[in-house]
């Protein structure tokens, strides 16, 4: 039997599909779907930026001000996000908060004016400032420097799904989905799970369509939040060499890894670097993707699982 629940966090839509191979109703599963719930609640309660009152407002406030102390949750997705940083060399950057303020992405993005007057270019910040961040594990303390401001959004979903698709695993084949960045653990008596890839040029169909037995899947697009500043059209994929919106060759990038965070952060950097320098990004980390670019053509990087994108897509391998 087949068990659904639906929500909004996280400004977008989340399922969680839950098979149970009992013949009637599982009573644990109710309780189960309302601690996931629950729990990306508290997520998003503690790292937005957007919440005056979350523990990382707080710490952003606090930038500049030497050591601070950090909730449990708070440190424990900072030490994730460092450690991202780090294994992309920096294109990653979960520090990225005031340019993301200044380029106009300073409020939740349903309330963002789209066109504004034109902003300038700031290079106050220089290429991995994140480096610049210093933590104590003994106090579980962070010094913010007062040039930046902690920003979660690239990781901070695609770790939830994780953890909720751990906490529910016991339960069965299951599959968390928070507005395509989804992970699966188990199948249904032994069929993958199907997952439909939208075309990002025509929304209303699917350009692949994936047959998911293990891992997560998590997708990064230039088109989806956008705004106009001046005549410049920006985003907020931003890459951190130049500190404004990314702009490569590639307008979309999914990415199967074996966990939603390390799809969440890979779809991110492919997308920042372009399509050759990020297939073999992907590559020489044992990860596959389908990469969209902005002229709409498709390249299928690694052993990718899907199907439809097979007849019209170009192929890199290892």
């Amino acid at each position: 039997m087949l068990h659904e629940h639906h929500f909004r966090a996280m400004n977008t839509d989340v399922g969680i599909w839950i098979w149970s191979t009992d013949a009637g109703s599982n009573p644990g599963i109710p309780g189960a779907m309302s601690w996931a719930q629950d729990f990306f609640g508290r997520v998003e309660a503690d790292l937005s930026r957007f919440r005056p009152t979350s523990a990382l407002s707080r710490l952003n406030r606090a930038a500049g001000a030497g050591p601070q102390p950090v909730s449990s949750l708070l440190w424990t997705v900072l030490e994730v996000a460092f450690e991202a940083a780090h294994d992309s060399g920096g294109i990653f950057d979960p520090t990225l908060g005031r340019t993301m303020e200044r380029i106009g992405y300073d409020r939740s993005f349903e309330l963002i004016e789209r066109t504004g007057p034109a902003h300038e270019d700031s290079r106050a910040t220089t290429f991995g400032g994140w480096r610049g961040v210093r933590v104590d594990s003994t106090a579980r303390s962070v010094s913010l420097p007062a040039s930046l401001a902690v920003d979660l959004g690239g990781i901070a979903k695609g770790w939830t799904v994780d953890q909720v698709a751990l906490g529910l695993a016991p339960l069965g084949p299951l599959l968390v989905d928070a507005g395509g960045d989804l992970r699966v653990i188990g199948t249904v008596p032994d069929e993958a799970w199907p997952i439909a890839v939208q075309d990002p040029f025509e929304p209303e169909r699917h350009c692949a369509l994936v047959r998911l037995r293990y891992g997560a899947l998590a997708t990064s697009s230039c088109g989806g939040r956008s705004w106009q500043r001046g005549h410049r059209t920006l985003h907020h994929l931003i890459d951190s060499r130049t500190r404004t919106s990314a702009d490569s060759d590639l307008h979309t990038v999914t990415v199967h890894a074996p966990t939603t965070t390390t799809a969440d952060v890979a779809a991110k950097v492919v997308l920042v670097l372009g399509r050759q320098p990020g297939a073999r990004y992907l590559l020489e980390r044992g990860l596959s993707g389908l990469l969209t670019g902005t002229d709409g053509s498709r390249t299928v990087v690694g052993h990718f699982p899907t199907e439809e994108a097979e007849s019209h897509a170009a192929y890199c391998h290892a």
